[in-house]
């Protein structure tokens, strides 16, 4: 019959779909969308992410009620509150509220409301603005204490956007130019205000801090080993300085030929002069190779790093970073020691650490490695030996396989073997390469060529093309101009990220198929301009990126872009439930969600390739409220939410065409993530097109 309600259901997945014929694509992809990502269940919107410097995460932030009697004196929002007794402090997110009593009589009674919490307030302490005792603590603070719903949600909000207020930028100038996580801490660098200089910042609990990186000197002509702990002495100068770390870049004392580099937290009287006689004990162990200098970085160049052990024991886990415009260099969280290669222009781009080598790429193609298990030494003696790629190296990719490969501009190559008494590199492609931060191992690696993104597999067999469905959105990004700045692996959510100029970003997803990532697109607000991805103290994976606005960001950690809404949509495409000529009447749709509580979202729907005779269906809003319930908002005739885990939301639409587009929008400053599951069509045949 011809009116006869049917109905059928399809599961959301797949990703965009921007090139199969339009009555062919799969009714669950997407033809357009934003802020979404794929995932096993569905179309996920995106987390958020916030600003960091060390200080607690506005994510992490809560409030707490702390009662007071024999007040005499406001408390008003801003202030920060002393506990005389307990030393613990806060932060007034509201002026003091007085339910009894006065400042007068010395017996105002009520309460505070606190966040940024540290330290446990006492039972009658004094509590203190500025030294001064403004009240007396009645009890314990109680987290979230708020006694209504309202007051809850306005001061949790309150307390996010506070912590949120305290956190600032890296000092300097410019763009952030590399972002790392070594150690239990984040470093980030940036050139100085003015321009002169790039320094490292680390996070701390009081934001960020600059290490000292104290100062160095080389050597050459050594007859006797230098050892850390050594007071070295400059028989002209009479500087003096304790040796922090030794590095021997070349030669031995027996043939009285070593040369390398002494770093020192300071140096007294100095500075060691080129030439002179480093001693210890008033022994000549060397002589001094140029004159001392403090450890600064140049301006400019991005950074790249890698985290390694080449001895074995915990504390020689440590951190190797480039630049591509100065030395590359070791941090171990206290000492930074530059790596001196030898190289008449020593200005290192790509950092990769494989069978126990460093391995420093350069411009013009030339790959070198450090001696076996020594990243200081650069000594062929010592297994250090120089690879030449024939071009540009864009990027390295350590342990595929037992292999690293090596990416350049327009070839790909795979170094075999163990050191280099047996090192070989092949040439897997030579019509195709990376462009540079683009290349990730998800299983294999990964990477974006000029003709999309490819994996190292195909690469290798057919040249299949991984990003074919999403090509119409490169292509025209790479018209107007929009430039790849960065890409990160997310192990947890099995995805390949990739960062543009133009303020966009695809997401791939690998989860259900290597050979056929489902993608999404993103638009974060904020250029990503460097990011990394590591692990906190607890396992728990965490990205970090670098903006042109001097701050760092924790990606995929918060509800907003750092306080901003997260604007999403998802255009499902255009179904015609098996029947492409047949006109229908469009009932009903049913949205299948995954939800946490108050989630708002909105639906709209365009009929027959949204043809202008078959107007769209005016924009519709719902509430997710979990807990079961009707609501009746908007021109939904009904909504019905069956559990805070996963609901059903039905909107009769009333529309007319041979296919249907629906259209789920979401706008959310405070809301978890929801992930849209699957739709239900409801549809009666009209007439068959002649």
């Amino acid at each position: 019959m011809r009116d006869e309600i049917r109905e059928k259901s399809y599961a959301l997945f797949g990703g965009l779909d921007l090139a199969t014929p339009a009555i062919r694509v799969d009714p669950g992809r997407l033809i357009a969308g934003d802020n979404y990502e794929a995932s096993i269940d569905g179309y996920r919107r995106i987390d958020g992410f916030e600003r960091l410097d060390g200080q607690p995460a506005p994510s992490d932030a809560s409030y707490s009620v702390l009662n007071f009697d024999a007040g005499t004196a406001t408390i008003t929002e801003g202030q920060t509150v002393t506990g005389q007794t307990s030393g613990a402090t806060g932060k007034a997110i509201i002026d003091m509220v007085v339910s009894s009593g006065a400042f007068g009589s010395s017996n105002a009674a009520g309460y505070l409301v606190l966040t940024v919490v540290s330290g446990t307030f006492q039972d009658n302490e004094n509590l203190r603005v500025g030294g001064v005792t403004k009240c007396v603590a009645n009890g314990a603070a109680t987290d979230r204490g708020a006694l209504t719903d309202a007051n809850d949600t306005l001061w949790y909000r309150d307390a996010i956007e506070t912590a949120r207020a305290l956190i600032s930028t890296v000092t300097g100038s410019g763009n952030i130019r590399g972002v790392w996580h070594y150690g239990g801490a984040t470093y980030a660098f940036r050139d100085n205000a003015g321009g002169t200089a790039c320094v490292m910042h680390k996070s701390s609990t009081s934001g960020w801090t600059q290490p000292s990186l104290g100062s160095y000197v080389k050597f050459t002509g050594g007859t006797i080993a230098f050892a850390a702990g050594q007071t070295v002495v400059g028989q002209t100068s009479g500087a003096s300085g304790v040796v922090t770390r030794v590095a021997v870049r070349s030669g031995t004392t027996g043939a009285s030929d070593q040369a390398g580099t002494l770093t020192f937290a300071t140096i007294t009287g100095g500075p060691y002069q080129n030439g002179e006689n480093l001693r210890v004990g008033g022994v000549t162990q060397a002589v001094a190779s140029g004159a001392s200098a403090a450890i600064t970085f140049p301006a400019g160049g991005q950074y790249e790093f890698h985290n390694h052990n080449f001895s074995g024991a915990l504390q020689y886990n440590r951190m190797y970073g480039v630049n591509g415009v100065g030395f590359g260099f070791e941090w171990d969280g206290t000492v930074l020691m530059p790596i001196f290669t030898g190289m008449t222009t020593d200005t290192p781009d790509h950092v990769a650490a494989h069978k126990q080598h460093l391995f420093f790429s350069y411009p013009g193609g030339s790959l070198q490695n450090s001696g076996t298990a020594d990243p200081y030494s650069w000594d062929v003696l010592s297994g250090a030996e120089e690879i030449a790629l024939g071009e540009d190296i864009t990027g390295l990719l350590a342990e595929y396989a037992g292999t690293l490969a090596i990416f350049g501009r327009n070839k790909v190559g795979i170094l075999y073997g163990n050191n280099s008494s047996d090192f070989r590199l092949d040439d897997i492609a030579t019509d195709a390469g990376a462009i540079e931060w683009s290349a990730q191992k998800i299983g294999v690696p990964i990477y974006l060529d000029d003709a999309g993104v490819r994996s190292l597999a195909t690469t290798a067999t057919y040249g299949g093309i991984l990003s074919i469905l999403v090509d119409k959105l490169l292509q025209t990004w790479k018209k107007d101009g929009a430039t790849l700045l960065s890409s990160v692996r997310v192990r947890s959510k099995d995805q390949y990220r990739l960062f543009f100029s133009n303020g966009k970003a695809l997401y791939f997803y690998f989860g259900r198929n290597l050979r056929k990532p489902e993608i999404t697109m993103v638009t974060l607000g904020k250029t990503v301009q460097t990011i990394c991805a590591s692990e906190d103290s607890s396992g728990n994976e965490i990205l970090l990126f670098g903006s042109t606005d001097g701050y760092i960001y924790e990606m995929d950690a918060g509800t907003s872009f750092d306080g901003s809404a997260i604007d999403a949509y998802a255009r499902l495409a255009f179904n015609h439930v098996g029947s492409p000529r047949w006109e229908k009447g469009w009932h009903k749709a049913v949205l299948e969600v995954d939800a946490s509580q108050n989630t708002g979202l909105s639906m709209t729907a365009d009929f027959s390739y949204a043809d202008p005779e078959a107007p769209s269906l005016g924009t519709q809003s719902f509430t997710v409220t979990g807990g079961g319930g009707f609501w009746d908002e908007s021109n939904w005739d009904e909504f019905l939410w069956s559990s805070p885990v996963r609901g059903l939301a039905e909107a009769h639409i009333d529309g007319i065409g041979d296919n249907i587009s629906v259209v789920v929008i979401s706008s959310a400053t405070y809301e978890e993530p929801h992930v849209l599951q699957g739709v239900t069509l409801y549809y009666s045949h009209k007439r068959l097109k002649r």
